[in-house]
């Protein structure tokens, strides 16, 4: 086994010991599904701060509108029903999208958005049941669009011929 280390920002720097990189990843992920901020990331259904927000648009931009609350004007002029299989159309498809290397994470967080939606009055309280692989899949992800941790790096440490080696140095 080797030593990693992992930098994801000033306030965490963690030592794996994994076989390479990509299991230190794992491993590093692993131990961020228990992380509030990542937890309400994946686990909110909300619109405008959650990993949902990602999926609620069209080629057009959002389907929410920061100022008012509400769909923009191009979505409010639809009629009702047809509004409603547009959103609910483009939502599903982005989330396949999202995950289109892993199918069985689009159908196992559409599933959970769905349950989520089937009583809008439980909706704030509803808990998904996602599961390990899925979290460490999505965590991942997040990391990987370079907007959650401040210079985000696994480096292997090795000073077997060395007395120092520079992790990171911006």
């Amino acid at each position: 086994m080797k030593t990693f280390i992992v930098y994801a920002g000033p306030e965490t720097v963690i030592a794996v010991k994994a076989n390479n990189k990509d299991q230190a990843y794992n491993l590093f992920a692993e131990s961020r599904i228990d992380d509030e901020f990542l937890s309400e990331e994946i686990n909110n259904f909300i619109i405008n701060g959650s990993l949902l927000s990602k999926f609620y648009c069209d080629e057009k931009g959002s389907f929410f509108d920061d100022y008012t609350g509400e769909y923009p004007s191009r979505i409010l002029k639809m009629p009702k029903d047809k509004r409603e299989e547009y959103v609910e159309h483009h939502i599903q498809k982005n989330i396949q999208n999202y995950w289109s290397d892993r199918p069985e994470f689009a159908e196992e967080y559409l599933r959970e958005y769905k349950k989520a939606h089937e009583d809008e009055y439980l909706e704030e309280m509803y808990t998904p049941s996602f599961s390990k692989e899925f979290y460490i899949d999505t965590i991942k992800r997040i990391i990987n669009t370079g907007n959650w941790y401040d210079g985000f790096e696994i480096a292997e440490l090795d000073l077997v011929d060395k007395e120092l080696q520079v992790i990171y140095d911006k």
